[in-house]
């Protein structure tokens, strides 16, 4: 008899030690909320670096869209480039800046949009921001009242004045410390700088990872991770900085 009871209990002990093992233990579970957890982190990471790469590439092609239309604007304008800003003096005294002379053709104005840059626009009445133009070298100003142009007004570069267009850098990921600039300046005063300072102001944001885009000359547009800050201006603010250690990816060799 007890042969018997004691083999009826064997089948409900064995079941007893099957549920003990198909259950997690709570170390178990912490271990594997934890690889979730550390699975999760890495799939974020993974997919703003795919975010933020995607919007690096349209930044180039928007750079690459930008040369081009200033390649048209000399092709219609005796081989000169687009001005900087065109400053009139009188009562309803105004600025265009060289947005208003790029696409003059017309365009979709969301290109002068950086998709990474979320500061705030250095004029106010810009609804899209985030690049600049090379002022120091390429875009001329004209002041003037009426028709008659002012002292003080200069000319802007020709294409062909361009030696080494791979290394003109005619547009760019502007930044400084209070946001967006429109003003690309060399480090060092350039041909058409009238002071020193305004290279603080007319920096590059190195805001794609760590890298700046730039459209050049040629047509290309290209990511540089170097960030130079000599200057004859005062330092540069974080994260902005120059193109080159000196003015030569901004001057017309």
């Amino acid at each position: 008899m007890f042969d018997v009871e004691r083999s009826m209990f064997k089948p409900r002990t064995a079941s007893l030690i099957a549920e003990r093992h198909a259950a997690f233990t709570l170390i178990e579970l912490l271990v594997v909320i934890a690889l979730i957890a550390v699975l999760a982190a890495l799939s974020a990471a993974g997919i703003a670096r795919g975010i933020e790469e995607a919007r690096r590439i349209q930044c180039l092609n928007n750079l690459k869209q930008m040369v081009l239309a200033a390649h048209v604007y000399a092709a219609e304008h005796d081989q000169s480039l687009p001005p900087s800003y065109v400053r009139t003096f009188s009562r309803s005294g105004q600025t265009e800046t060289w947005e208003s002379f790029l696409w003059e053709m017309g365009a979709d104005f969301q290109i002068q949009q950086c998709p990474s840059f979320r500061g705030e626009a250095q004029w106010g009445d810009d609804k899209y921001t985030g690049y600049n133009y090379n002022s120091s070298y390429v875009g001329g100003r004209l002041l003037r009242r009426g028709e008659a142009s002012l002292p003080g007004s200069a000319k802007s570069a020709t294409l062909p004045a361009i030696k080494t267009p791979s290394q003109c850098a005619l547009f760019g990921d502007g930044e400084y410390e209070k946001g967006a600039n429109k003003f690309m300046r060399s480090p060092y005063p350039g041909a058409l700088d009238f002071d020193a300072s305004l290279a603080v102001a007319g920096t590059q944001g190195f805001r794609h990872r760590g890298r700046t885009n730039v459209g050049f000359a040629d047509g290309h547009a290209e990511s540089l991770s170097t960030r130079y800050t000599d200057t004859a201006a005062e330092a540069p603010a974080a994260n902005c900085g120059f193109i080159s250690p000196d003015n030569s990816l901004y001057d017309l060799d």
